[in-house]
């Protein structure tokens, strides 16, 4: 479209006067601005839409985005942001990432205080799976401080009151439901134990703090594999 053109539409009204966005909840204003190139008063017909859009989805916080004229004078924006999931920890640095293990941000971090801390190359593949296994004991989960990724097969959990959890290659959710009973019945947790060895299907591990392994018998039926 010619300069004339954009010149006659901006004298009729249609002209950018309004930029409307919803669905931030992360992004910053700095964030949107330097990707909306856009000025007030210009022809509305003159805004590129696609390269918006592309621009929008290259931030890492967004997941895909909607940019649309709404005449005579209005832009109109929706973003879908990418959910945090979990802190990464690395190479001493944190990084917030999501479900597909795409790195948001590394700045402002105490916003995202109450996030699980997994350590390990790849945690951030294997997190969602943990996370889910967590809210599904929440009491339990929410003692959970941060979990390491082990041998690329197993976690470690570590509480908010220093206990080290060892959790088993395989059905980690029913080894998190023992414990959780466990804690129920006898508040096995809330002893004087620096770790707890899950990774025994029949029975749990508890090492107490002079060194020495006790056994709690925890009331549970082994599920019969068929």
């Amino acid at each position: 479209m010619t300069e004339n053109f954009h010149t006659t539409m901006e004298d009729k009204g249609f002209s950018v006067a309004n930029l409307l966005i919803e669905g931030r909840v992360n992004l910053t204003r700095e964030q949107l601005k330097s990707v909306l190139d856009v000025d007030r008063g210009q022809s509305i017909f003159e805004v590129d839409l696609v390269t918006m859009m592309s621009r929008l989805e290259s931030l890492s916080w967004v997941d895909s985005a909607v940019v649309e004229r709404h005449l005579p004078d209005t832009l109109y924006v929706r973003v879908n942001e990418r959910v945090p999931l979990v802190l990464w920890q690395r190479k001493n640095k944190l990084s917030v990432v999501d479900a597909q293990g795409k790195i948001l941000t590394d700045n402002n971090l105490s916003k995202f205080k109450n996030l699980l801390i997994v350590v390990g190359e790849d945690a951030p593949k294997f997190a969602p799976e943990l996370v889910a296994m967590l809210e599904a004991e929440q009491d339990f989960g929410a003692r959970v401080e941060s979990a390491k990724w082990i041998g690329d097969r197993r976690w470690d959990l570590y509480l908010k009151n220093g206990v080290e959890v060892r959790l088993p290659e395989e059905d980690m959710g029913q080894a998190i439901k023992r414990l959780a009973d466990a804690q129920r019945e006898a508040q096995l947790m809330d002893r004087d134990v620096s770790a707890i060895d899950l990774r025994d299907p029949l029975r749990i591990v508890v090492q107490t703090a002079p060194g020495r392994a006790e056994e709690y018998q925890a009331s549970f039926r082994i599920q019969k594999k068929i």
